[in-house]
């Protein structure tokens, strides 16, 4: 054969062996050459050069997946590297800028070195100073120590001056406990003042004004005529609805009034056209002191002409409803202003009880905008009202005469001239056992903690004054004062009975003055 081929001789026998897929690709790309020698066995031949380029494509062989090559994106499809905790705490916390870290260390160096002056072991503080004795000691124990052949020279003792060891400073973690204990936290809270503040409306600049003078400033209020004009129509339109009224009220069916504004002037109307004639009740629901027992002894008194009432208000209502049973001819109408105002529960079971007779009948106003919260599911199917909206944009002068302001002194006029009524009509000794109380309550009343005067302390007065023979006596004389809301029982935490009067102290004041002149 020819030099530039070799020849591949594989032993009889054994087993052929399966190429690899790069050499099956390469033989089906390539042609073949087969031969057989003398021994007709097969031989693969194939060129120097060919068989150059495979040793040199097997030595070269890459390792990676594209070695030799630049792929775009290597940076984002490379394998993550596994970062530290101080990387990451880095990229999350900035780093303190250089000017506030010097100015923190020179701040730290400051309080140091003031703690380190201020401390009670300092090498300045230190007590411990070697004297004369001991220098001479230590010399002379010195040259024993270290032979006889090198002395030590010891100076005078007027030369010598005075060693100070320097005790050498050590830190110490001192370490707070910041635990409190219950007596600490009250001893050191009970010595605090308490301090409240003074400002009252008395110290106001501004004067208080009277009922009189307030009444006179608001009625120099004038109203544009647009809105007179605009009142009036509106007037107008509401009296439509008063032959409704009449025929609903005759059906048993109610009347409730709301809307903005007074609704007086439209009811007192309603009543001088349609109801002067007839029997009538005007109840005035913001009077403060009406009660439902007031309305009840009128119709009874004035209208039933009983001569007894019964004290009990529930069978007083049962009284004019079995009265009313037998006088069906008979109607009488309840004009109630503000039913809203007469909260009392009771009071609304009774109008709710008197609506459902057939010859009583009720037309009545509200002004708050919850007034219905008032009443639950069973008052509301008793009382049957039909809703009208009267509204009539006008003040509400006479709703508000009896309300508390601030702007407006309280004289106490009503509350002096009852007391005074009442005391014309006691006897001398409860005369004199009434006027104790005032006196003392007078003189005790800036107390921080005035509770009143106690019972046996009051007993003792009167006794000594010889208004009283015994406790029984006293306390039947005061029984009259509780009855007539002159005076109050008040029992303290340690068991002791008070007596105390319910009455302000300016009025009390007032009427001191007028019993002693």
């Amino acid at each position: 054969m020819e030099g530039d081929l070799e020849v591949f001789s594989p032993r009889r026998g054994t087993r052929q062996r399966k190429l690899s897929q790069k050499a099956s690709e390469f033989l089906s790309t390539h042609t073949r050459r087969s031969t057989i020698n003398e021994d007709k066995r097969p031989i693969i031949v194939t060129s120097a050069s060919e068989s150059e380029s495979d040793e040199s494509d097997s030595n070269d062989k890459p390792l990676i997946l594209h070695e030799n090559e630049h792929v775009t994106g290597d940076k984002i499809f490379t394998f993550q590297v596994r970062k530290k905790c101080e990387t990451m705490i880095q990229l999350m916390v900035p780093k303190t800028p250089q000017t506030f870290r010097t100015k923190f260390k020179k701040d730290i160096a400051m309080r140091v070195l003031d703690d380190s002056s201020e401390a009670d072991f300092s090498g300045s503080d230190s007590e411990y100073v070697v004297s004369d004795n001991e220098t001479e000691s230590e010399a002379t124990s010195g040259t024993n120590s270290d032979g006889a052949n090198e002395p030590t020279p010891i100076k005078s003792k007027t030369n010598a001056p005075k060693v100070i060891f320097k005790q050498q400073q050590t830190s110490k973690r001192i370490t707070k406990s910041y635990r409190i204990k219950t007596e600490d936290y009250f001893s050191n809270h009970a010595s605090k003042k308490i301090l409240t503040s003074n400002h009252t409306l008395d110290k106001l600049e501004t004067p208080r004004l009277s009922q009189d003078e307030l009444q006179k400033l608001l009625a120099r209020i004038k109203l544009s005529t647009q809105h007179s004009a605009a009142s009036q129509r509106l007037k107008e339109r509401n009296r439509i609805y008063f032959e409704k009224w009449m025929y609903l009220m005759h059906e048993n069916i109610n009347i409730l009034l709301y809307g903005l504004g007074s609704k007086k002037d439209i009811l007192n109307i309603f009543h001088e056209k349609y109801l002067k004639k007839l029997p009538t009740i005007v109840v005035n629901g913001f009077f403060p002191s009406l009660s439902i027992k007031d309305v009840l002894d009128g119709i009874i008194l004035n209208l039933l002409e009983l001569k007894e009432t019964p004290a009990n208000v529930f069978e007083a209502c049962e009284l004019v409803e079995r009265e009313f049973s037998y006088i069906s001819d008979t109607h009488l109408y309840l004009l109630v202003h503000n039913i809203d105002l007469i909260r009392n529960g009771k009071a609304q079971t009774v109008f709710a009880r008197l609506s459902t007779l057939s010859n009583i009948h009720l037309i009545a106003t509200i002004e708050h905008i919850n007034a219905p919260l008032i009443w639950d599911h069973s008052k509301l199917s008793k009382f049957k009202f039909t809703w009208w909206d009267v509204t009539t944009f006008q003040s509400y002068t006479d709703e508000t005469l009896f309300e508390g302001s601030m702007m407006v002194q309280r004289t106490g006029t009503l509350a002096l001239s009852s007391l005074r009524n009442v005391f014309l009509s006691l006897t001398s000794n409860s005369k004199g056992i009434y006027l104790i109380l005032v006196k003392y309550q007078m003189e005790n009343i800036k107390k921080q903690y005035y509770q009143g005067l106690a019972f046996k302390d009051l007993y003792s007065l009167c006794r000594e004054a010889f208004l009283v023979s015994s406790d029984l006596a006293l306390r039947a004389q005061l029984t009259e004062f509780v009855d007539h809301k002159m005076v109050k029982y008040k029992r303290s935490p340690d068991g002791t009975e008070y007596v105390i009067i319910p009455i302000a102290n300016t009025v009390l004041q007032q009427f001191l003055t007028e019993q002693t002149i």
